[in-house]
C-alpha cells in the first residue's frame, strides 16, 4: 500500500489531484470573498432566474393613483396647490381606500395660497388685495392639507440622505418626521437595532406643518445592489438612533390599523420583521427581498383627474392601499429591475406591499451559504477525480451534465422553494477543473518547449523567444542599428507614495498600474524592455518590424493616459473592506487619508510622465554570455528619457520630440506625417548642452479629432501666442499666453505651460535673446543638463 501511495506521489495523477484540490479551495475562498465581479453575474444568474420562474398570484389590494401627463394637461402643471393635492386625498379616502401612500416629496410652502399671494403684492408690488368671501381657513393652501392628512389614513413619503458633503437645501427646515416604535426581541449578544440597520446622515423631510399633522412617513429610498439593480429593499433606516419605515411598510401598516412592529435579531444581524400576524424574512441589514410581479403597470393605475372627476371612486378604490405617484415626463421616479430598466418606483413600494400580503417572499435561508460551499466542494472534488483517471475527451460530455444538473437544480429550488441557491461558484470549480486540468495534461506534453520558454522569458521578448524555437538558434550577443520609437514612462512624485503606502500596499498598486500600462503598451505591439521601480522602459519597431512603430507610440501614449483617469477615478472611489484592518498604517491625517478609504489622496491624483522619442537606436541581446537581455541603446533613446524627466518643467505630462512627429506613415495608401495623425501642440524648441540640432517639444494630448472645444481653443491661442513670442513680441505674447492659461489642460499642477512663457517672455523683455533688430529663431538654449 506504502509503495503505491508513494508512486502515485510522484507521479502526474498526484499533481493533477493537488492541482484540483487547489482550485476547489480557491474557488470556496472567492465564494467566501464573492469579488465584485462575480457578484456582478451572480446578480445576473439572479434576475434570470426570476424571469424564468412564476410570478406568483396578486392581490390587487395595492393599487396607483397616477398624477400623468393627462392630469396636468387638464388640471394645470405641477407642483398642483395643496388644496387640490387635499381634495385629492379626501375623495380616495372616502371612497374607503384602506391607507395612501405618496410617493412624493412635499417639502416647500404652497406659493399658491391666498394668504402667500397677498404678502408678495403687498412686499414687492405694494398693492393690497383683499379675498373678502374666502373663510380665513382657506387662506393657507398648506394648513388645509394638514387638516385633510391629520382626519385621514395618510403616510407622507421623505428623503433620506448617506452623503455627508450633499446638502440640499431642504434640510435646513425642522424635521418632524415621527419615529417608529419597535419592539426588539434580542438573542443573546444581539446587538441595539440602531447598529444593525443601515444609518443615514441627514434626511429631506416633508413640510413641518405636513408631517405634524400625517399620521405616519416613510422613507421612499432604495438601496440599489453593484450593478446599480433594485433588488432589495430596506424596511427599517436608523438616523440619530431612532428607526424610521419605508413607505411600503407604513402605508401597510396604516392599512392593518398598526403603530408598532417586532424585529428579531441576533448578533449577526436582523433575522426577521413583524407587522400584524405575518413575519418577514429580511437580510441582517433589515432589507427585503422584493418577488417583482413582471414588467410595469402589473398593479391597477388610476388618472389623479379622474378621481377627482368622480369618474374613479368607490368601486375601484374600497379596501384597497393606494400609492400616489407620476409618470408624467420630467417627475418620473425610475427604478432599474430584474424586469425592466425603467421601473417606476412607486410600483416598488406596492409590489413590496402585495410581498407581504401574499406572504409570498424570497428567502435566504441560514443553511443556503454552507450548502453552496458544499456545492462548491463537491464539484471541485468530483470533477478533480473524473479528470485525473479520464482522459478530457470522454469527460465532456459528464462534466456538461453535471453544470446542466447545478443549474436546474437550482432553478427548481428557486421557483418551488422561494430560496435561492447561487449555481455560479459550484459552475466555475466545475469549468476550472475542466479546463485547467486538461491544460496541464497539454502542457506536460510539450514539456520541453514550455521549460526553454519559462527559462528564457524571464529577459528576452516573446517574439524573440518564438524566433529561436522556429530557427532552433540560440541567443547570442550582438546588436543592429534602426529606425524606431523609444518610449519612457514614471510616475509623478512617486516618493511620496512610497512614504505614505507600506510595502504591501505599494506593491498591490504597482502592480494593478503597471498591468493596466502593459496591457496597452503590448496590445499596440510594443516591446517591454523593463520595468524600473515605478518606470516604465519601452520601444516600438524592435525585435519584430513595425513601419508605423511612432504612430503606435502616441497611440499608447494618449491610452495610456486615459487609463490614468479611469485609474485614480477607480481608487478614489475604492473603501475598505468592512473587516478589513484600517489600512493607514502610518497615521497620516484626515485631509491626507481619507477614513474609510482604500487609498490616500495623493493615489487620487497619481500622475504618469511619459517621453516618447524617435531615431536611430541599436537594439539586440546584451550583457555577457552568461546573462544577455534584449535591450535599446542610443542617444536617441536618451533623448526620450529627457523628455519624459523634462516634462515637469512645462508642467505636461506627454512630451514627444519633433523626431517622432516628423515621421512618415501610411493610411490607407497615402502618406501621412505622424503630426497630421494626432493633436498635439508645440511647446518649445530647444537646445539641449552637447547637442547642435534643436529639439521640437510637442505636448500631445489625443488622436486627430479628439479636442474638447476648450482645448481647441486653447491650441489656438497657445499658437498665436507662440508667434508673437519668437516675433519677440514681447507684450503681446503675454497677453495671448494670460488668455490661453485660462483654458490650460491642468488647473491642479505648480505652473502650466501657459506659465512657463509667461515668465520667460518677461524674462526676454528685460534681456532679449538677441540684439534689437534681429531675428530670432526661437530656440531656447540651455546652459546646464
Amino acid at each position: 500500500m506504502l509503495s503505491v501511495l508513494k508512486k502515485i506521489a510522484g507521479s502526474d495523477s498526484f499533481f493533477l489531484l493537488l492541482t484540483g484540490l487547489a482550485v476547489s479551495f480557491l474557488v470556496a475562498a472567492l465564494y467566501i470573498f464573492q469579488p465584485p465581479i462575480l457578484q456582478f453575474v451572480d446578480y445576473k444568474i439572479y434576475d434570470q432566474f426570476m424571469r424564468s420562474s412564476p410570478v406568483g398570484t396578486k392581490t390587487n389590494i395595492p393599487v396607483i393613483v397616477d398624477i400623468d401627463d393627462e392630469s396636468l394637461a387638464e388640471l394645470g402643471q405641477w407642483p398642483w396647490p395643496r388644496y387640490r393635492m387635499a381634495l385629492l386625498l379626501a375623495k380616495i379616502q372616502q371612497a374607503g381606500a384602506l391607507s395612501t401612500g405618496l410617493d412624493i416629496l412635499i417639502g416647500e410652502p404652497d406659493r399658491t395660497s391666498p394668504a402667500t399671494i397677498q404678502k408678495s403684492l403687498r412686499e414687492e408690488l405694494g398693492v393690497t388685495v383683499h379675498f373678502k368671501d374666502l373663510p380665513q381657513g382657506l387662506m393657507d393652501n398648506d394648513l388645509v392639507l394638514a387638516d385633510v392628512l391629520e382626519r385621514g389614513r395618510f403616510v407622507l413619503g421623505f428623503y433620506f440622505d448617506f452623503i455627508e458633503e450633499q446638502a440640499p437645501s431642504l434640510n435646513d427646515q425642522p424635521c418632524f418626521v415621527k419615529a417608529l416604535p419597535i419592539a426588539q426581541i434580542r438573542a443573546k449578544g444581539a446587538p441595539p437595532l440602531k447598529d444593525l440597520t443601515l444609518s443615514a446622515l441627514d434626511a429631506i423631510c416633508p413640510l413641518p406643518v405636513l408631517a405634524k399633522a400625517s399620521p405616519l412617513c416613510g422613507f421612499y429610498n432604495s438601496i440599489t445592489d453593484y450593478d446599480g439593480v433594485v433588488r432589495r429593499v430596506p424596511l427599517i433606516i436608523t438616523m440619530n438612533g431612532k428607526q424610521y419605515p419605508s413607505l411600503a411598510l407604513a402605508t401597510l401598516m396604516k392599512a392593518m390599523g398598526r403603530k408598532n412592529i417586532i424585529a428579531k435579531t441576533s448578533p449577526i444581524g436582523i433575522e426577521s420583521i413583524r407587522v400584524g400576524k405575518t413575519t418577514i424574512p429580511v437580510d441582517a441589514k433589515g432589507q427585503m427581498l422584493v418577488r417583482y410581479r413582471g414588467g410595469m403597470e402589473e398593479f391597477p393605475y388610476y388618472r389623479a383627474k379622474d378621481i377627482l372627476s368622480g369618474k374613479v371612486g368607490e368601486k375601484e378604490l374600497k379596501g384597497k392601499i393606494v400609492f400616489m405617484g407620476t409618470s408624467a415626463a420630467g417627475l418620473r421616479d425610475l427604478r432599474v429591475t430584474p424586469f425592466a430598466s425603467d421601473y417606476p418606483g412607486v410600483e416598488v413600494h406596492a409590489t413590496i406591499v402585495d410581498n407581504i400580503l401574499t406572504r409570498d417572499f424570497l428567502l435566504k435561508p441560514d443553511w443556503v451559504p454552507g450548502l453552496e460551499l458544499v456545492l462548491v466542494m463537491a464539484a471541485g472534488i468530483i470533477s478533480m477525480i473524473l479528470l485525473t483517471w479520464s482522459r478530457s475527451m470522454w469527460m465532456i460530455l459528464p462534466i456538461a451534465g453535471m453544470g446542466a444538473g447545478i443549474v436546474y437544480g437550482s432553478l427548481h429550488v428557486f421557483q418551488e422553494y422561494n430560496a435561492y441557491l447561487t449555481p455560479m461558484y459550484a459552475l466555475i470549480a466545475l469549468g476550472t477543473n475542466f479546463t485547467l486540468l486538461t491544460l496541464i495534461k497539454f502542457w506536460r506534453e510539450e514539456g520541453q518547449k514550455k521549460f526553454l520558454q519559462a527559462t528564457f522569458s524571464s529577459y528576452l521578448a516573446p517574439e524573440l523567444i518564438d524566433e529561436m524555437f522556429s530557427n532552433r538558434e540560440m541567443p547570442e550577443l550582438g546588436g543592429e542599428a534602426r529606425e524606431i520609437t523609444a518610449y519612457f514612462t514614471d510616475i509623478q512624485s512617486f516618493s511620496t507614495f512610497s512614504e505614505k503606502l507600506t510595502a504591501p500596499q505599494l506593491v498591490e498598486l504597482l502592480n494593478e498600474y503597471l498591468s493596466v500600462m502593459t496591457d496597452i503598451l503590448i496590445e499596440e505591439k510594443g516591446t517591454l524592455d523593463k520595468y524600473e521601480g515605478d518606470a516604465i522602459i519601452a520601444f516600438f519597431g524592435a525585435p519584430m518590424d513595425v513601419p508605423d512603430h511612432a504612430l503606435r507610440a502616441c497611440r499608447v501614449a494618449v491610452k495610456m493616459q486615459k487609463a490614468g483617469i479611469e485609474l485614480r477615478e477607480k481608487w478614489a472611489k475604492e473603501r475598505q473592506l468592512p473587516d478589513e484592518p484600517d489600512r493607514n498604517t502610518k497615521n497620516f491625517p484626515e485631509e491626507q487619508w481619507a477614513k474609510g478609504e482604500k487609498w490616500p489622496k495623493v493615489v487620487h491624483n497619481m500622475r504618469t510622465r511619459i517621453g516618447v522619442n524617435s531615431g536611430e537606436i541599436v537594439v539586440g541581446n546584451m550583457g555577457s554570455s552568461m546573462r544577455m537581455n534584449y535591450t535599446m541603446m542610443g542617444d536617441a533613446v536618451n533623448l526620450a528619457a529627457r523628455l519624459e524627466e523634462g516634462a515637469k518643467q512645462f508642467g505636461i505630462f506627454t512630451a514627444v520630440s519633433h523626431f517622432t512627429l516628423d515621421q512618415e506613415v501610411k493610411v490607407d495608401g497615402e502618406t501621412h506625417k505622424i503630426l497630421d495623425l494626432v493633436e498635439a501642440r508645440l511647446i518649445d524648441n530647444i537646445q539641449v548642452v552637447g547637442k547642435n540640432e534643436p529639439v521640437r517639444i510637442y505636448e500631445l494630448v489625443a488622436m486627430k479629432g479628439g479636442l474638447t472645444e476648450s482645448e481647441e481653443i486653447l491650441f489656438d491661442l497657445f499658437a498665436k501666442a507662440r508667434e508673437e513670442y519668437v516675433a519677440q513680441n514681447w507684450d503681446k505674447a503675454i497677453e495671448l499666453y494670460k488668455e490661453a492659461n485660462k483654458y490650460e489642460l491642468y488647473d491642479d499642477t505648480k505652473f502650466t505651460p501657459s506659465d512657463v512663457f509667461i515668465k520667460r517672455a518677461e524674462e526676454h523683455k528685460i534681456n532679449p535673446p538677441v540684439p534689437e533688430g534681429e531675428l530670432w529663431d526661437g530656440v531656447y538654449r540651455m546652459t546646464k543638463k
